[in-house]
Parts: structure tokens; C-alpha cells; sequence
């Protein structure tokens, strides 16, 4: 029994009597005093049962471990301990206790005991048993520790490690721990979808049967590695196809640590095992693309490149020299950043082009930009990029070509100057033809007397000159499609009040006008004529007998749709064109007007789709709505 204490509690001090002797339970009793303190502080509780008497005697930290005062637990026998037990424990427990009764086995459990408030406490107790000589067991001695927060660590730990495993599971990764004394190898995690075999087959297999398991071209590699990493502890890591249990390999990745002992010799080998074979045959496909991407760029005119996730380059073949003015080193080497070798006026462009490359993997980018070459001379290149993207779906880089294409944007400038020069020409040739028309239509005028027929060659020719000066404008602008109609309702007017000779009458022209009104020619001729109608009338009718008066013309803007910020073309227009003279007569009938201008002023509103609408309120006032409407 001494022999038993002292292995147990070493911190005894040498010559300290044990609390429990061969004597009488009696006498170990009356000992007990002398070790409480001992017992205490160590939060042990201590028992001493006479077997055939079937008594018990308790001592040490009673109080600790039961929530019970020593008297009260000095009551409990072996049937009302056994009633203490946890109900998850007891029927074990107990099973134990009375088959070490009939044999004197040694007794080394855990277990859960209730307190006297109802809460548990776990506890280790170790038993022993003195037999006779008829190696009958006739007394127990033993002691209990609280071990409460040791299991709950465990338990933690056990929970925390069934949460590693099933990921590790769920993840495709074998973990393996060695133990390198003993050549013995625990696995878990996704065992038979990497290996194969079954969780038990594969716990048969130790560190020297792990060798038959990697493939034969690749033993000495890979257990040359290993055994310098057991040596060292040096972080192990290699990639080699590895034998399953049918026969067939698969390409594995392993990596582990090493634990070291207080002599610095490895003693353990942590580590996980992945299956990557997909990611090696979409490596080797890439290797072999690659490849022959080379072979083909040796003939290539153009650039075909490689870029890694952060846009640096690391590869590029074919006429980069040619194109460029660089060579590929100094570019791969960092030397020369792509955006530097892009125009300034093209920069924000291309880098909108990658952000949205990035933001859509499965996009193939097309654009133009111009590049800056060594030398400072330009060129115009036409680029074609994409992801390439790994067998997880992840963009691994981006691949693409150049192409020079200076070229075809030389030829095309030169089309399009040879456009507009033929543009600019027939509109001058109509804007000549237009004042021939004029010009007749004035000589013809001189023939005749009548003032009515000189009015109506007048008109006619009025509406002739409003078609010519939009040509004659859109010959001097740089857009031959859209003339600036700001400008051309100030010259028109002007010109109307001269053909009428009202220079210095006393009929004044006021005018607002929005800024920088561009209008496609389908809407700007008929608008024109329309306003060369309405300001006519005005001047004809509006102010009889030398009357003083005031024409308006306002311009401006309704709407400016989304699709077109910045701009006014497709915009929606409010035209007013307005005096404050005699205004119409009261049996006009305006949408079914007897004068042929009020007739053509109705019909070109409709052409341009618009809207028109008269107020004769101090005067006349014109309003036309025209332009875009998605209502």
C-alpha cells in the first residue's frame, strides 16, 4: 500500500508516514488527522473499506469533492456511493467495483459523481486491494481526484477536433499523424475518397509501408525529403503520384511539421494530404498550350502576352520589338509598365476595360488604343483579352494578343476625310443650287406688278434661302451631319427682316436662344422653313400701317434623356415664336388654315413630329414642341 501512495503522491516528504498502514482501519483512522492537511491541499479524498465487514472509511478533501461534511459522508456505504454515480456511469461503474470485489483487480476509472447540491464532479479514482492467502480480497484502499476541468479541456479539445476533422473531410484532405519511434501512423479525414482503402485497412499501414505506396520514379525524391525532414524537423513538403488501393495513382500534395523533444530529435510528424490531380493535369494542358503557343508566336506578326492577376506581364512573344520599340526583357522585367506604353487620352479607357475584365471573369475584352513607342512616334493597336482561369474556376492569369493596326486607322482617317471633303462638296453644290433658285425666283419677280404675285415669288424664295443657309452652315461646321441651329435661327431672322427691308422700321427682334442646339438635317430643314413661315407672317401681318412692335423667338431645352448626357441632340424642344402685333383674324381656323404657309407650317410639324399650339393673347404666340419623346 505505501509502495502504491508513493508513486501516487511523490511530493510526500521523505519520512511522512502514509495516511493508511497494514494496521486496523481503527488505527488508520486515528492517523488520518496527521494527513488532512496534506490531503486538503491536494484535493485528494482518500477511502479505506474493510471488505467483509463492509465498512468504509473516508478522509482528505471530503468537502472539496462531495459538497458533504466528513461526518455526513462517514455514513455512506458502498450500495448508497454506487446511488451517487451519474446515471450515464453508474451501471459501468458499478459492474467494475463488484467484479474487482470477487477478483482484487486494480481499479483505474473515470467517472462522474453527484455532490450534495446535485451538480456533478468528474473524478479519477485508483484502487487497490490486499488479499489473503487464499488471494481473497479482504480491503480496498484508494484515493479520488477531481479532474472535473481536465475533462471538460478534453472535451473541448475532442469537440474542436471532430469540427477539424469534419472539415477536413468535407475538403478532401487525409490528415496523418507519425509517431517516429514507433513507425505507427493514425489517419483521419476523407480516408477512402483519397486512398481507397477503408479507415481500418489504412491503420495497418506504418512509415515503412508508406514508402510502397508512392510511385516508383518518384521513391527516392520523395523519401530522401522525408528522412532529411525527420533528421532536421524542417518543414516537409513535395508533390508525387501515390498508389490507391485499386491500383491507379493520383497525383498528391503533403505537407507536415515536425515536434522535437528535449534533445532536439523529432518525435512526431503532423501533416495532410491533398489530392491536386486535377490541378496538375490542368497545369500540364496549360504547360503544353503554352508550349505551343510559343512555337506559334515564333511566326506571329503580332504580340501574344501573358499577365498575372495584378496586370504584370510574364510572357510575352512575337514582334514585340516591331511593335512596341521595346524589347520583351525590358518590358518582363518591370522596367516598362503596360499603362506607361498606352496614350494618355486612351489610359482611362483601358483601364475601365480591366476592371470590368476582372469583375467579369467570363468576358473577352476587344478594344483599340493607342500606344506610345520608344522612339515617341504612335501607333494604333487592336487588343483581344481574357482570363484563364484554373480547374477551381479562380483566374489564374490573363492571355491576349496585339495586333498592329495602324494601318487600317490611316486608312480609315483617310476615308473619312474623303467622306467629308464629298459632304462638304454636295453640300455647297445644294447650297449653290439653292441661291440660282433664289436668284431666278428675284429676276422673275421684276417681271410682274402685281404686288400679290411679287409677295408670293417673295415667300417662295424666302423658303429657298432658309433651306440654302442650312447647307451653307453645315459647309463651314466640322459636323456634316448635325449644323449648330443656335446660329442658323440668328442668320435666318436676320435675313428675313432684310428681305423685308425693316432694318431700320420700327419692329424689333428679341431673341433667347439655348446654346449649342445641334439638330440632325431631317429635323433641321423643315424646322427652318417652319420659322421662316411664322417670323414671315409676323412681319407681313402682325403690325399694319407702320405700327411699332416686338418679335420673339425662344429656344430651349425640355429634357435631356439619360442615354445622352452632355449633348442636345435627342433632346426634347420648346420653340416660341411670338409678337405682340394685331394677331390673327377670329374666324381662322388654324388646324384647317386657307393660306398655303399656315398649311405647310402644320404639315412640317407633323413631318418632324411635333406638337403645335397658338395663344392670341396682346398679340400671337407660336409653340412647337419637337424632339425625342419616350412618353
Amino acid at each position: 500500500m505505501e509502495l502504491f501512495l508513493k508513486s501516487r503522491y511523490p511530493e510526500l516528504p521523505e519520512g511522512e508516514k502514509l495516511p493508511f498502514s497494514d494496521n486496523s482501519l481503527a488505527q488508520s483512522l486515528k492517523r488520518e488527522e496527521n494527513y488532512r492537511f496534506f490531503a486538503e491541499k491536494t484535493g485528494r479524498m482518500f477511502f479505506d473499506a474493510d471488505i467483509e465487514k463492509m465498512e468504509i472509511g473516508w478522509a482528505g478533501a471530503i468537502k472539496d469533492l462531495t459538497g458533504c461534511d466528513a461526518e455526513e459522508f462517514k455514513q455512506i456505504d458502498l450500495d448508497a456511493f454506487k446511488e451517487l454515480l451519474h446515471p450515464e456511469d453508474r451501471e459501468r461503474v458499478s459492474r467494475i467495483i463488484d467484479s474487482a470485489l470477487e477478483t482484487g483487480e486494480v481499479i483505474d476509472e473515470e467517472y462522474r459523481l453527484r455532490r450534495k447540491n446535485g451538480s456533478y464532479v468528474h473524478l479519477e479514482t485508483n484502487v487497490i486491494f490486499l488479499k489473503d492467502e487464499g488471494e481473497r480480497p479482504y480491503r480496498a484502499l484508494g484515493v479520488f481526484k477531481d479532474i472535473t476541468e481536465k475533462v471538460l479541456s478534453r472535451q473541448k479539445l475532442e469537440r474542436i477536433e471532430e469540427k477539424f476533422l469534419y472539415v477536413a473531410k468535407q475538403t478532401g484532405q487525409l490528415i496523418f499523424d507519425i509517431d517516429t519511434k514507433t513507425d505507427k501512423i493514425e489517419w483521419a479525414g476523407a480516408i477512402e475518397e483519397i486512398t481507397g482503402f477503408a479507415p481500418g485497412e489504412l491503420s495497418k499501414v506504418d512509415l515503412p509501408a508508406l514508402r510502397n505506396l508512392i510511385h516508383p520514379e518518384e521513391i527516392n525524391k520523395v523519401w530522401s525529403a522525408l528522412e532529411h525532414s525527420l533528421k532536421t524537423g524542417n518543414k516537409f513538403y513535395q508533390e508525387f503520384w501515390a498508389r490507391k488501393k485499386n491500383g491507379s495513382y493520383i497525383y498528391v500534395e503533403i505537407s507536415s511539421i515536425f515536434l522535437k523533444d528535449e534533445e532536439g530529435k523529432v518525435y512526431r510528424a503532423l501533416g495532410v494530404m491533398k489530392d491536386v490531380t486535377e490541378k496538375k493535369q490542368s497545369r500540364e494542358k496549360l504547360e503544353k498550350s503554352e508550349e505551343r503557343l510559343r512555337t506559334y508566336m515564333q511566326n506571329f506578326k503580332g504580340i501574344g502576352f501573358q499577365l498575372d492577376r495584378n496586370f504584370i506581364p510574364v510572357m510575352m512573344q512575337g514582334a514585340v520589338k516591331e511593335i512596341l520599340g521595346y524589347s520583351p526583357e525590358e518590358i518582363l522585367c518591370g522596367k516598362i509598365k503596360c499603362l506607361d506604353l498606352v496614350d494618355p487620352e486612351d489610359r482611362s479607357q483601358f483601364l475601365a476595360n480591366q476592371k470590368e475584365l476582372i469583375e467579369y471573369p467570363k468576358k473577352v475584352i476587344e478594344h483599340e488604343y493607342r500606344i506610345l513607342r520608344r522612339d515617341g512616334t504612335k501607333k494604333w493597336v487592336h487588343e483581344v483579352i481574357q482570363n484563364i482561369r484554373d480547374s477551381e474556376g479562380e483566374t489564374w492569369l490573363f492571355q491576349g494578343s496585339i495586333h498592329d493596326i495602324t494601318d487600317k486607322k490611316l486608312a480609315e482617317e483617310t476615308v473619312k476625310r474623303a467622306e467629308e471633303t464629298r459632304k462638304k462638296e454636295i453640300h455647297h453644290r445644294i447650297k449653290n443650287n439653292l441661291q440660282v433658285i433664289s436668284s431666278l425666283l428675284d429676276l422673275e419677280a421684276e417681271k410682274f406688278t402685281s404686288l400679290e404675285v411679287v409677295e408670293a415669288f417673295r415667300e417662295s424664295q424666302n423658303r429657298v434661302i432658309s433651306m440654302s443657309m442650312i447647307h451653307e452652315e453645315l459647309y463651314r461646321s466640322g459636323d456634316l451631319e448635325t449644323p449648330d441651329f443656335t446660329g442658323y435661327i440668328q442668320k435666318l431672322a436676320a435675313e428675313l427682316f432684310r428681305s423685308y427691308k425693316l432694318e431700320r422700321a420700327e419692329i424689333s427682334l428679341q431673341m433667347d436662344l439655348e446654346e449649342g442646339v445641334y439638330l440632325y438635317m431631317d429635323t433641321a430643314i423643315p424646322l427652318g422653313i417652319i420659322i421662316n413661315e411664322l417670323i414671315s407672317n409676323s412681319l407681313k401681318h402682325a403690325f399694319p400701317d407702320g405700327r411699332k412692335g416686338e418679335i420673339r423667338i425662344k429656344l430651349y431645352k425640355t429634357e435631356n434623356p439619360e442615354e445622352n448626357p452632355g449633348t442636345c441632340i435627342n433632346s426634347r424642344f420648346m420653340l416660341l415664336i411670338s409678337d405682340n402685333g394685331a394677331g390673327l383674324p377670329e374666324n381662322i381656323d388654324f388646324e384647317n388654315p386657307e393660306t398655303l404657309g399656315l398649311q405647310l407650317v402644320n404639315t412640317l410639324v407633323k413631318q418632324i413630329e411635333g406638337e403645335i399650339g397658338v395663344e392670341m393673347n396682346a398679340g400671337t404666340e407660336f409653340r412647337i414642341v419637337f424632339g425625342k419623346n419616350d412618353k
